[in-house]
């Protein structure tokens, strides 16, 4: 590769990068960002792209519905594929600790939910597909725990559809999902995201 090729496709990423934040910016921040913190909306800062690629692209021609803004499937219908895979690219090379996200580890009982959860995590072998990342499963460690109560609820009861979740979680008891919850989101400790987390 010569040197202006280099330059090139340097150039080429770093547009694709801005294009992707503009329209994280002007599309998305207000739901996933910390404006939308109270909001039910997962965070995407370090998603997996090809699952967001995948996501929008579901979104976009209507084989799933959003469940929870109510909005994603107009917005995702107005972004072209290369929208799509720039804004996908943008966000999984985002920080995670640039949400602030809060948690209240120090709680009654978060440490035996965080435990218990932890277990039953192993037990149910949900990292087989959300920490491989080749069923382009979402990561979904650190993530919001009332996106995360919510999402589960949905695949149990079968509003969202996805191979093996209704399956496996219709054994699991109320206390099952808020300690996998407790669990999953309660990871974000295990980040470098400063003395408040």
């Amino acid at each position: 590769m010569t040197i202006l090729t280099l330059f090139a496709v340097m150039a080429a990423n770093t547009l694709a990068d801005g294009r992707g934040a503009q329209i994280y910016e002007s599309q998305c921040a207000s739901c996933h960002g910390n404006e939308g913190l109270a909001l039910n909306a997962p965070v995407l800062h370090g998603q997996e792209p090809a699952y967001i690629v995948r996501s929008l692209m579901a979104f976009k021609h209507g084989s799933r519905i959003d469940q929870i803004m109510m909005s994603m499937n107009s917005i995702a219908a107005d972004l072209t594929d290369e929208d799509i895979s720039v804004v996908a690219r943008y966000l999984a090379g985002q920080d995670p600790c640039e949400i602030d996200l809060k948690i209240d580890y120090g709680r009654e009982g978060f440490r035996e939910a965080f435990s218990a959860g932890r277990k039953q995590y192993a037990a149910s072998n949900c990292g087989h597909c959300h920490e491989s990342f080749h069923h382009y499963a979402p990561r979904i460690m650190g993530q919001k725990a009332s996106y995360l109560k919510l999402a589960l609820s949905q695949f149990q009861s079968g509003i969202r559809v996805a191979p093996m979740m209704s399956r496996l979680l219709q054994s699991w008891t109320e206390q099952d999902f808020q300690n996998v919850v407790t669990y999953i989101s309660g990871m974000r400790l295990m980040r470098a995201c400063g003395s408040d987390h």
